[in-house]
């Protein structure tokens, strides 16, 4: 009879680890980014991470994402032929992508350019931190709900900080734009556990960076998370009214045009931001 329920405990313990297990399998590796191509025959002059030497673009690809790189210069081995300048590398690693403008562009035959964001290409008003992403900073204070909506807005969504790299990386982000504290990705609904905004519990992470006080015991009532300049998450009530910081998400194909858009367009030609949304 004991070894009877010990064994029902044990199979209790192992269902409750396996639905556990099962709650925390929602990650940012099931939106695997995919580098598009965005120009031939141009190189990106951003910072650069890594660099090698192949003749295969998937192994360029491959660096790339082992580095956190958020987009390549790639040399094909028919460029080789068509110029009389050799390169030291043929695959270059970038820390940031270009935003609407490609204003580090530069024409160059041997290289292509490829990024992860390409749907649409990043605002010209984001902010690239390297290798970790593209951001925008709503500064616009408003309620949790309205400020989601306006991430979607800029294909988006709330960031996610469950990282001491995170974290830090974009409370300095706040910080240089003189915004004390802001909503994030990380939400309890009807005072259950807090969820980051990939849909994994908090608990499937080991990192807080809670603030003296938070998180409050009155999950229903201080239910939104909002980021400190000073490196902190602070429970607050999702309809007060914030700024809130978004993440772009990478996406493709990409609808060739665009990137050059505000680079082409003539001194008295204007461009909506709507429309640079849209394309």
């Amino acid at each position: 009879m004991i070894f009877k329920l010990i064994l029902i405990v044990l199979l209790s313990i192992t269902d409750t680890t396996l639905t556990a297990v099962s709650k925390c399998s929602v990650d940012t590796q099931l939106r695997t980014p995919k580098y598009h191509l965005m120009e031939k025959c141009y190189r990106s002059k951003l910072g650069i991470v890594s660099k090698a030497n192949f003749t295969s673009l998937i192994s360029c690809q491959r660096l790339g994402f082992e580095k956190k790189g958020l987009a390549i210069n790639f040399s094909p081995r028919e460029a080789w032929a068509d110029s009389n300048e050799t390169v030291d590398y043929t695959c270059e690693v970038l820390k940031c992508a270009e935003a609407d403008g490609g204003l580090s562009m530069v024409n160059d035959s041997r290289y292509d350019y490829y990024s992860i964001y390409a749907k649409p290409v990043p605002h010209v008003n984001t902010t690239c931190v390297p290798t970790l992403g593209m951001f925008f900073v709503i500064t616009k204070r408003q309620n949790y709900t309205l400020g989601y909506r306006q991430c979607k807005n800029v294909s988006a969504l709330p960031v996610d900080v469950t990282s001491e790299q995170r974290t830090d990386a974009l409370a300095q982000l706040l910080a240089s734009s003189s915004i004390d504290m802001a909503f994030v990705g990380l939400r309890s609904k009807n005072g259950s556990a807090f969820i980051s905004v990939n849909g994994d519990p908090l608990d499937c992470t080991t990192y807080r960076a809670w603030a003296p006080g938070s998180p409050r015991k009155a999950r229903k009532k201080f239910d939104c998370v909002v980021l400190t300049k000073h490196r902190t998450w602070v429970s607050m009530p999702c309809k007060n009214n914030l700024p809130i910081v978004c993440e772009l998400i990478p996406g493709g194909p990409y609808k060739r045009g665009s990137l050059f858009a505000s680079r082409m367009k003539k001194p008295n030609e204007t461009t909506t931001e709507s429309q640079s949304d849209d394309e």
